[in-house]
């Protein structure tokens, strides 16, 4: 009997991606999706649709799905030609706001409560993270100059109380939190929230527990800097940390585990994108084709480069001249793969999809079609990616803290290649508001990364579709938990509930 499984802060799916996928040792599906709640309104449909596929892949009923994503059916026809896989998809994915209002409150829980004396399992796993804008260091460096009235009654700096409340309420055997690291030097009324957390669970019958093994011998169960794991570290070709704590109710006296590390091995950026179909980016603010972007990236050449280095000089003109108008555009439509991922093969690919999804590419202005370039060739030239203060003053931004050499300009870095021999870096939701700091290693398609290389980098499978338009994609992608991580942690999880 597979494990019931209750999804807070859904996001688009990413945890809950990883854990549908961890197989019993039959090789049937461990967990079972009860419940998974999120209000973003473009998130829920993904998670909505992404509930389905589940439904219909049991019983290789997925045809129209792909149908579907190919634009031969709409949304509606695929539900409702579903039948029964349909209506359950729905009512899995619930659309609600915990902490909205009472009665919203109230509606989440009879539908938990509804769902688990329903599965008539004795014990069920609750996953999921609260938002955690507040927590951020970005978010606590802009709350600095707010009041702290204002920073402790902000609803994202509260709303792991909802989280709590749920545990607490229902008693799960297993609950996996998850959260940035800020979490841990966050206070709220002076004392520090991790330890409110702590204090909290503790008085509700649970333990707490980091999925790092100790780091040193004798390290504590406690130290806070085991709660911290680094994507990379378990085959994400990403670098991202985030907070995880497991939670195992007390009397049930599970024996807590730790995550395997994959050794020095880790996936780079090229690793996980290298064999997607090359595309350009759009100009905007005028007339765009292939020709007129050509154009834009050309104007290069008419400007001092960088004199104090030939080499790098030589290298740029001659990748302009090498720039391919003929490149077609990113688009959400489906589009011909030019071969199969390198890594993760199994976990990437679908041998039924035979299609690329979401490979959008966003529209850039003239000048930030010739900082990109700039900003690949100089970082495929010298292996790291430029500051401000190593660019031409043409293609610096007209800010007026941006003066001089710019050594000392904040945010020296607001333009980023990812380099493609090392992991990327950490995609975020802000990846939906401009791509400067997601620039393409590759100069010759001159852009920021499509919605579905992002998507690599977080490890969604490429039959992974994401609703909406390409901002509302990259922000899902951007928020979500790489479900290949939260696929090793639901193996962890049902070892220690197996044990």
């Amino acid at each position: 009997m597979p494990i019931p499984l209750i999804d807070l802060f859904a996001g688009p799916g990413g945890l809950n991606e990883g854990f549908s996928r961890v197989l019993t040792k039959s090789g049937k599906p461990a967990f079972d999706t009860l419940v998974s709640v999120e209000c973003e309104p473009w998130a829920h449909r993904t998670l909505e649709l992404r509930a389905l596929v589940r439904k219909l892949a049991r019983d290789d009923r997925d045809s129209d799905y792909y149908r579907y994503i190919r634009g031969e059916l709409s949304r509606e026809e695929l539900f409702e030609r579903s039948g029964s896989a349909g209506i359950a998809a729905k009512h899995e994915a619930l659309r609600a706001r915990l902490g909205a209002s009472p009665s919203e409150d109230k509606a989440i829980e009879e539908r938990i409560d509804h769902a688990i004396k329903r599965s008539k399992a004795k014990e069920f796993v609750l996953i999921g993270g609260p938002p955690c804008q507040a927590y951020s260091i970005a978010g606590r460096s802009r709350r600095a100059r707010e009041l702290r009235s204002d920073f402790e009654s902000d609803e994202k700096h509260v709303l792991y109380r909802e989280y709590l409340r749920i545990v607490s309420k229902f008693r799960p055997a297993v609950f996996l939190m998850e959260n940035v690291p800020g979490l841990l030097s966050a206070s709220l009324s002076g004392t520090r929230t991790f330890d409110l957390i702590r204090d909290d669970l503790s008085s509700a019958g649970y333990d707490l527990y980091p999925l790092n093994a100790p780091a040193t011998p004798g390290q504590s169960d406690q130290d806070v800097r085991r709660f911290v794991v680094r994507a990379e570290e378990h085959g994400v070709p990403q670098a991202r940390a985030r907070v995880f704590i497991l939670g195992l109710r007390r009397d049930l006296s599970l024996k807590a585990a730790t995550l395997p590390r994959n050794g020095d091995r880790t996936n780079n950026v090229l690793d996980a994108i290298k064999d997607l179909p090359r595309i350009r980016s759009k100009l905007t603010k005028e007339t765009d084709s292939g020709a007129a972007w050509a154009a834009a990236i050309g104007q290069l050449a008419e400007y001092e480069t960088m004199s104090h280095d030939l080499f790098f000089d030589r290298e740029l003109r001659r990748a302009i001249s090498e720039v391919n108008e003929h490149l077609p555009l990113g688009t959400g439509r489906p589009q011909v793969p030019k071969g199969e991922p390198t890594i993760l093969h199994d976990w990437y690919h679908d041998p039924k999809l035979k299609a690329v999804l979401n490979h959008n590419s966003r529209g850039h202005m003239r000048r930030d079609l010739m900082r990109y370039f700039f900003w690949s060739c100089y970082a495929r030239h010298f292996g790291r990616s430029p500051k401000l203060s190593d660019a031409p003053h043409y293609l610096r931004p007209d800010h007026g803290n941006v003066q001089g050499d710019a050594t000392e300009a904040p945010f020296a870095d607001r333009f980023r290649v990812q380099l493609g021999n090392r992991p990327s870096t950490t995609i975020t939701s802000h990846i939906g508001k401009d791509g400067h700091y997601y620039i393409h290693p590759d100069p010759s398609q001159c852009r920021s990364l499509s919605v579905r290389e992002a998507a690599r980098l977080q490890t969604f499978p490429d039959n992974y579709f994401f609703e909406g338009a390409a901002t509302d994609q990259y922000r899902q992608v951007g928020n979500a938990v790489p479900p290949y991580l939260a696929y090793k942690i639901g193996n962890l999880i049902v070892g220690i509930l197996n044990a």
